[in-house]
């Protein structure tokens, strides 16, 4: 249940905004019943983020980067500048956004533990097809914003238009997953269904879009984080901070506390950010054998895992309705190979003419 004459309002709101055009939307809404009936569990519905497509494997950041993007080009940009970790979603598609729109990309990507000995795989090959400009750095994330700024200040001097994309315009990014959930709800309504929960592995503007949506709204649906990253000191500070920020923007009345917010902090996250576990693993191969469906061991394969568990431990009842949003970020699963067990059969050395040998 939901107040669809607030909604109708949002919508409006929300067209007023400048945006380009990267996605393709509406991102479907489907029931996974194979994983449900494993799980002897609820209705379990999976909304395709990961099939945002339009731009390189698409995910939530194209999504985000329809606002994103608008003020680079009311800005007459020619080249984007933008730094995450180096398998990062969001730099592929920062940097996918800015070709599609006829710009350059300068890309400062930072190491995270599981990326000490960066190949060029996943993500950081999609950039390099790309023709982005790539630094990779030892860095914190405050050494990495002082190295953005700097490569912003050398792209001036060299008689550069350049625009920054990143953590400074993440009410931006919310204003996107406003939209989703105002997508959301009308594909519940097509389909006749009440989600009692939405879960979505988010650390921040995801999320952020997605509450304040459900809290303008008076959504029935209740919003779950899970958090991955170990470098915001109060996530849920943050998520309200970021969702207050995308209030302004849409010019709401609404303020998001940090009480309001749920999120799941650390539990699934495992050692550190972007190092796969147990858990996360297992959600991999049973959503790929269930459902056809691949997950990625840094975000979505651990949001998962959080959802098998309550499912598991009964936290979420069988007559209930929930959603997982997948967000994608799919070409980073191609750097883990190593951490999956497979059997050796059909495996042995070939020989320089592909044949197997004897």
């Amino acid at each position: 249940m939901y107040d669809r004459r607030k909604a109708d309002d949002l919508r409006q709101r929300i067209d007023s905004f400048d945006r380009v055009d990267l996605a393709m939307l509406p991102t479907p809404l489907v029931e996974l019943k194979n994983l449900s009936r494993v799980l002897d569990g609820p209705r379990i519905f999976m909304k395709r983020d990961d099939l945002t497509g339009g731009i390189t494997f698409g995910g939530n950041k194209t999504r985000m980067l329809e606002f994103r993007m608008a003020p680079a080009i009311q800005a007459n940009a020619d080249i984007v500048v933008s730094g995450f970790g180096v398998q990062s979603n969001h730099a592929r598609q920062v940097a996918a956004a800015a070709r599609k729109l006829g710009m350059d990309v300068s890309l400062i990507l930072r190491r995270t533990p599981y990326e000490s000995a960066a190949s060029i795989q996943g993500n950081l090959l999609i950039d390099f097809l790309l023709g982005a400009q790539v630094q990779i750095i030892d860095a914190t994330i405050e050494e990495q914003a002082e190295r953005i700024v700097e490569e912003v200040e050398r792209q001036k001097r060299m008689g550069r238009r350049p625009y920054e994309t990143g953590y400074h315009d993440e009410d931006l990014s919310a204003v996107a997953y406003v939209a989703c959930g105002l997508e959301l709800h009308e594909q519940f309504d097509a389909m006749g269904i009440e989600p009692s929960l939405l879960m979505v592995a988010s650390e921040g503007a995801t999320q952020a879009g997605l509450h304040l949506f459900a809290s303008h709204v008076e959504s029935s649906c209740r919003i779950v984080g899970v958090n991955m990253v170990d470098w915001v000191p109060d996530i849920r500070v943050r998520i309200s901070e970021i969702a207050n920020a995308a209030a302004a923007r849409l010019k709401l009345p609404d303020r998001v506390m940090p009480e309001d917010i749920s999120n799941v902090e650390f539990t699934y996250r495992g050692q550190a950010y972007g190092i796969p576990t147990e858990e996360g693993l297992e959600a991999i191969r049973l959503v790929a054998e269930t459902e056809g469906i691949l997950l990625e061991p840094v975000y979505t394969a651990k949001g998962m895992a959080c959802l098998i568990d309550e499912i598991r431990d009964g936290k979420i009842r069988r007559d209930e309705s929930v959603v997982f949003l997948h967000t994608g970020g799919l070409p980073a699963l191609f750097c883990y190979a190593d951490v999956f067990q497979f059997p050796k059969s059909g495996l042995e050395e070939l020989d320089d003419g592909g044949e197997k040998q004897r």
